[in-house]
C-alpha cells in the first residue's frame, strides 16, 4: 500500500506534468502514466490523477514561455500540408500499383486457365496412349478358318 503523504514538492509534480505529457504524445492513456507517476514517487494513481487535474485546471491556457504564436502556427499548418500532400501523393502510386497488380493478376488467371484445359487434353491422350499399349501387348489371337 501506498504511504500516506502531504503536500507535494514541485519536482513530483514537475515529474507528473512531464509523464502525463509524454505519454500523451506518444497516444498512451493517461491512466498509464498516473500509474507509472505512481510508482515513482510512492503515491496512489489515483491521488496521481487528482492532482494532475487540479493543477491543470488552475494553470492559465498559455503561460508566458509555452505560449503559442502565429509563427508557430503557420509552421505547424505548412507541415500539415506538405504531410498531407505527400500522402496523397503515396495514395496515387499505390492506386496505380494495384490497378497494374490487378492487370497482372487477370492475365495469369488466364493463362493458368489455358494451361488447364491444355495438361486436361494432355491427360486424355496419355490415357488413350495407355490403353493403346494394352491392345498391342496382349496375344494375337489367329483366326481358325474351318
Amino acid at each position: 500500500m501506498k504511504s500516506s503523504k502531504k503536500g507535494w514538492t514541485e519536482a513530483e509534480e514537475t515529474l507528473l506534468m512531464e509523464i502525463v505529457q509524454s505519454y500523451m504524445d506518444k497516444g498512451i492513456s493517461k491512466k498509464a502514466a498516473f500509474e507509472e507517476v505512481s510508482a515513482k514517487i510512492n503515491r496512489t494513481p489515483a491521488t496521481c490523477s487528482h492532482h494532475y487535474y487540479a493543477i491543470r485546471n488552475n494553470q492559465p491556457i498559455s503561460s508566458g514561455d509555452s505560449a503559442i504564436t502565429l509563427e508557430d502556427c503557420i509552421h505547424y499548418l505548412s507541415d500539415r500540408t506538405r504531410q498531407q500532400e505527400t500522402l496523397l501523393r503515396e495514395n496515387k502510386m499505390l492506386k496505380k500499383e494495384k490497378q497494374e497488380l490487378l492487370l497482372v493478376q487477370k492475365r495469369l488467371k488466364d493463362r493458368y486457365s489455358i494451361l488447364s484445359g491444355q495438361q486436361k487434353k494432355l491427360q486424355q491422350l496419355l490415357s488413350i496412349i495407355k490403353e493403346a499399349e494394352n491392345y498391342t501387348e496382349s496375344p494375337v489371337i489367329t483366326p481358325i478358318i474351318h
